[in-house]
């Protein structure tokens, strides 16, 4: 990592996530929203995928079947409806204040984060519209798709599946590096969504190299999702096991009192960690942003 980023982007990130301690509040509602999402994705998907996979259909429309004629469905379904309102828009206004708060705090400019919190409501429409754009070239979403096909095209073709996913990853990366900045554009000059991409377009094509080094780090610091989804996947079934197989009524309470605070512990820890990488991974594209628009208008002015 050369000393310009380093020195102009990185650094400046990390000492927004260490001077403003108060942002990881405000995280904790979105963040908490987004694992669920995310990690229910993921677990069912994964659990349909070996339910075709090793012929299970039979006992798994059982329980299907069961679960519909339970007096709980319409409750379940009305909570799942309105959870996925409040997910679908929740994060977009997130995001609209966070970028804010970070500009505020870079041009010295006196706001508190609360203040910023409140100014979201009625800015965040264009970042949601945004989202739902291109929500599909994100890697959880290519993840999310590949398991999908696999139920449908069976897994004696799962190499052509591989390869066709393999390239649309490869498609998925390239636009994420040239549409990285779109939001930026979009929060902090109000372009329109179309124009934004393009403007994103051109600012990391000029900038590719450094654009393309900062989009690495960011993917490796995206192992936080793979940690959720075996966290909350890895807990069910140890408790679940715990209880079938552990007799002793006084061992089974002292073990799942145990499992319980370690799954509180790791819930805690993710949070925390989620928070801080997410905080700093906004703040590193909003300082790459200001990095390579002076670049981009300099050669503008040149032509």
């Amino acid at each position: 990592m050369n000393n310009i980023l380093k020195d102009n982007i990185i650094l400046p990130a990390w000492n927004i996530v260490k001077d403003n301690t108060s942002l990881k509040k405000y995280y904790l509602f979105p963040w908490l929203l987004s694992i669920i999402f995310l990690t229910f994705l993921l677990v069912y998907q994964s659990i349909y995928t070996y339910v075709e996979i090793f012929w299970k259909k039979e006992e798994a429309l059982i329980l299907i079947l069961n679960f519909f004629h339970s007096e709980y469905i319409v409750s379940i379904i009305i909570g799942a409806v309105i959870f996925l309102i409040i997910y679908f828009i929740t994060l977009p206004m997130f995001e609209w204040w966070l970028i804010h708060y970070i500009d505020h705090k870079n041009n010295d400019k006196d706001i508190t984060s609360s203040e910023a919190f409140w100014m979201w409501i009625y800015k965040f429409f264009p970042i949601f519209e945004y989202n739902n754009l291109f929500s599909e070239f994100k890697f959880i979403s290519i993840i999310n798709w590949f398991l999908f096909s696999i139920r449908f095209i069976w897994v004696k073709y799962i190499d052509v599946l591989i390869i066709v996913f393999t390239i649309i990853l490869l498609i998925s990366i390239i636009i994420n590096i040239l549409f990285v900045y779109s939001k930026y554009l979009i929060v902090l000059e109000n372009e329109k969504i179309f124009t934004a991409v393009w403007k994103s377009t051109k600012i990391a094509i000029l900038n590719i190299r450094n654009t393309s080094k900062l989009y690495l780090l960011m993917f490796i610091l995206n192992v936080r999702v793979i940690l959720n989804f075996l966290i909350f996947l890895t807990f069910p079934i140890i408790i679940s096991a715990t209880i079938i197989y552990i007799t002793s009524q006084v061992f089974l309470i002292v073990t799942l009192t145990i499992l319980t605070l370690l799954f509180i512990l790791a819930i805690y820890i993710l949070w925390y960690l989620t928070a801080v990488l997410d905080v700093f991974k906004t703040a590193i594209w909003y300082y790459a942003y200001k990095k390579w628009i002076e670049k981009v208008k300099k050669i503008e002015d040149n032509l």
